[in-house]
C-alpha cells in the first residue's frame, strides 16, 4: 500500500468490529536512517542533560535558566518538526515522539516547556500558514529564538472550547481588534508568538453568527499583557500565566487558515499535541522503572534484595508492561500517520488517556517499591509524581477525551442505523411489519452475520494465536454492544456519559491489544532479535492482553448494567448533603 494511499482510522473501525489486518500487519519499525539519527539526537540530549539539566533545582527554584534553554535551542530541539528548508530538523511523527520521550523522561518541565512551543504552540501556524507567514516566523521558532504559546482556555471555558469570550471585530481597514483573557497558558509571558482563537462574527444566510478564527498576536503588541507566573502543584519551572488583551490592533495577515475555521484549526493541532504527550508519558515512565528496579535490587529486607519478592515482582512486572503496551500504541499510531492515515484524532485521545493514565499508575508503584524513600523530597519520587498528575488534565481532560472517543467512534455505526431508526418503537413495528420487514430483515442478517463470524488473523504467530482470538472475539462483542447501545438510547446517547465511558474504555482496551499483538508478531519474525529478547516480549504481551481483556469485560459488563445506575443516585445524594453527609455517632 503505497504512502500517499489515505488510510481509513484504525480506532473507527473498531466500533464497526471490524480492522484491516494489512494496514495493521506489519508494526511499523523505525528504519536504519530513522535509528542512525534517534540515536544520534538522544546521545546528544543525554549528554547535553547530564551537565545541565538539575531537576530538583529546576523544581525548587520554579525556573528553567535562559542558559538551559538555549543549549536546547542549539540541539535544534525547538524546530523538531519544522522543514529543514525553514531552519528545523523535518522529523517524522515517530522521531519526533522517540525524541520526545526522551527529554520527558529528563525533565517534565522541560518537556513542557518545548512541548507548548511546537507540539501545539505555533503548530498551526505549520498546519494551517500561508508560505509569507511561514517565511516570516518558522525561522525564528524553529531557532528557539522564538518561543510560541497556544491560547485557547479561558476562566468560563476550558474542555467545551466553543464557549469561548475573546473577540477580534473586524475593523473593515485591514485589521482586527482582539479583547479578551487566556487563562493557564504555558510559556504565557516566556513566549513571543501566540497562537490565539478568537470569536469573530460572519454572515450566515442573512443573520450574524459567530465562529472561531486563529491569529498570530505578537508579545510587542501593545495591549498585550500577562498575570502573575501560576505557582503549581507540579512542572514548576515551566512558565504558566494568564494573557490578556486589551485592544490589541493585529493586521488581518495575521489570521491563520480561513475566516471561522478556527474550531477545526485547534482540534488538529489538540490531535498531535495528545500524541506527543503520549510519549513523553513514556518518556516518564521509563525512568520511574529504572528508580524502582535500581532500589528493589539494592534494598534487602529479611536477608533477600526485595525484588526477589513475589508482591514486589508484581509491581515490576505490571510496570514494565504498561510501558510496553504504551509504547506500541504510541509508535503504532505515528507509523500509521506515516502510512497515510490522516484522520487519527481518536488514536491520538486513545494515547493521551491511556498513557497518562499508566504513567500515573507507574509513578505510584515505584514510589511505593521505594517506600519511606519515595516519601521523601530528596528522592524524586514525589516530584515526579507532581509533574506527572497534570497529564491526566492537558490538552482535553481524560474525562472529556473518553466523550470524545465514544462520540466520535459511534459516529460511523450511528449512521448505518439512521434506516433502522426511522421506526421508532417495537410496538410500531409490530403493527405494521410488513412496512419494515425489509428494513428489519437486512439489520437481522448483518446482527447474524457479526455474531457467527468473527474477524480472526491470517498469519498470527503460534504464540499469540490465544490472545488473538480473544481479541477477535472481543471485538465482535463491543461491535454488537455498540448497536445495542445505540438501539436503545437513539439520540439521547449524547447526554448519557456512562455507556459513552463504557464504549470509549472498550474501544481503548481493543486498540491497546491491536497494537501489542501487531508489535509482538513483528518481532518475532525478526531475524536479529535474541531469542531471549524475543521471550521477553511475549511474556510482556501476555500481561498486557490477559489484563487488558479483564479490563474490557469488566466495562462490558457494567455496560447498562445496575451499577451505573446506582452512580448516580449516591453523587445526586452526596450533592444534597454537600458531603458526605453521614455521622456514626447519628446511624
Amino acid at each position: 500500500m503505497s504512502k500517499s494511499q489515505e488510510l481509513p482510522s484504525v480506532a473507527k473501525t473498531l466500533f464497526y468490529g471490524e480492522f484491516e489486518e494489512n494496514i495493521v500487519f506489519p508494526f511499523p519499525h523505525l528504519n536504519s536512517e530513522q535509528v542512525e539519527m534517534g540515536t544520534a539526537m538522544v546521545d546528544a540530549i543525554n549528554k547535553f542533560a547530564d551537565g545541565q539539566i538539575d531537576s530538583e533545582k529546576f523544581d525548587r527554584e520554579s525556573l528553567i535558566p535562559d542558559e538551559v534553554l538555549k543549549g536546547l535551542a542549539e540541539l535544534g530541539l525547538f524546530g523538531m518538526a519544522v522543514s529543514e528548508e525553514m531552519g528545523g530538523l523535518q522529523l517524522d511523527h515517530s522521531l519526533y515522539s522517540r525524541v520526545f520521550s526522551e527529554i520527558a523522561g529528563i525533565d517534565g518541565s522541560v518537556a513542557t516547556t518545548l512541548g507548548a512551543h511546537q507540539s501545539i504552540g505555533f503548530k498551526a501556524l505549520l498546519n494551517e500558514g500561508t508560505e509569507e507567514q511561514k517565511k516570516r516566523w518558522l525561522p525564528k521558532l524553529a531557532s528557539g529564538e522564538t518561543i510560541a504559546a497556544f491560547c485557547l482556555t479561558e476562566p468560563g471555558s476550558g474542555s467545551d472550547a466553543y464557549s469561548i469570550k475573546t473577540k477580534a471585530v473586524d475593523n473593515g481597514d485591514g485589521t482586527f481588534t482582539i479583547n479578551g483573557q487566556k487563562l493557564w497558558i504555558t510559556n504565557g509571558g516566556l513566549a513571543d508568538f501566540y497562537s490565539v482563537f478568537c470569536k469573530t462574527e460572519h454572515d450566515i444566510d442573512g443573520e450574524k453568527k459567530e465562529k472561531i478564527s486563529c491569529f498570530i498576536v505578537e508579545k510587542s503588541m501593545e495591549g498585550v499583557s500577562f498575570g502573575e507566573k501560576e505557582d503549581k502543584m507540579g512542572i514548576r519551572a515551566s512558565v504558566t500565566k494568564a494573557v490578556y488583551f486589551d485592544k490589541v490592533v493585529v493586521p488581518a495577515a495575521n489570521m491563520i487558515g480561513e475566516a471561522g475555521k478556527g474550531f477545526k484549526i485547534a482540534m488538529n493541532v489538540l490531535n498531535t499535541g495528545r500524541l506527543s504527550l503520549g510519549s513523553g508519558c513514556v518518556g516518564g515512565m521509563i525512568e520511574g522503572l529504572k528508580l524502582a528496579v535500581n532500589h528493589a535490587k539494592n534494598r534487602k529486607q529479611f536477608g533477600s534484595p526485595i525484588a526477589e519478592y513475589g508482591i514486589i515482582q508484581d509491581k515490576i512486572a505490571k510496570m514494565t508492561a504498561a510501558i510496553y503496551a504504551c509504547e506500541s500504541i504510541v509508535y503504532f499510531t505515528t507509523g500509521l500517520i506515516e502510512k497515510g492515515m490522516h484522520d487519527y484524532s481518536i488514536e491520538s485521545a486513545i494515547c493521551k488517556v491511556y498513557c497518562s493514565e499508566r504513567l500515573w499508575s507507574t509513578i505510584d508503584m515505584a514510589l511505593q517499591i521505594a517506600a519511606g524513600n519515595g516519601y521523601m523530597k530528596e528522592y524524586p519520587y514525589e516530584r515526579m509524581m507532581r509533574d506527572a498528575r497534570i497529564n491526566l488534565i492537558f490538552e482535553g481532560t481524560n474525562e472529556i477525551l473518553r466523550i470524545f472517543i465514544a462520540l466520535s467512534g459511534i459516529k460511523g455505526p450511528s449512521d448505518n442505523l439512521k434506516e433502522l431508526g426511522k421506526i421508532s418503537d417495537v410496538s410500531k413495528v409490530l403493527q405494521d411489519p410488513i412496512k419494515s420487514l425489509g428494513v428489519l430483515s437486512n439489520f437481522a442478517k448483518q446482527r447474524i452475520s457479526k455474531m457467527i463470524t468473527t474477524k480472526t488473523f491470517s498469519n498470527i504467530h503460534s504464540d499469540l494465536e490465544v490472545y488473538a482470538d480473544n481479541f477477535s472475539s472481543m471485538l465482535t462483542d463491543f461491535s454488537v454492544k455498540v448497536e445495542n447501545t445505540l438501539i436503545k438510547y437513539g439520540k439521547k446517547i449524547i447526554g448519557n456519559e456512562y455507556p459513552q465511558r463504557r464504549l470509549a474504555n472498550m474501544a481503548i482496551e481493543l486498540y491497546v491489544q491491536l497494537a501489542v499483538l501487531a508489535r509482538a508478531n513483528s518481532v518475532l519474525a525478526l531475524d536479529n532479535v535474541s531469542d531471549e529478547d524475543k521471550e521477553y516480549v511475549k511474556n510482556l504481551t501476555k500481561i498486557t492482553c490477559i489484563d487488558s481483556k479483564q479490563n474490557f469485560m469488566r466495562n462490558f459488563k457494567r455496560l447498562g448494567g445496575y451499577y451505573d445506575s446506582v452512580v448516580p443516585k449516591v453523587s445526586n445524594a452526596v450533592c444534597d448533603k454537600d458531603g458526605y453527609g453521614l455521622d456514626i455517632l447519628k446511624f
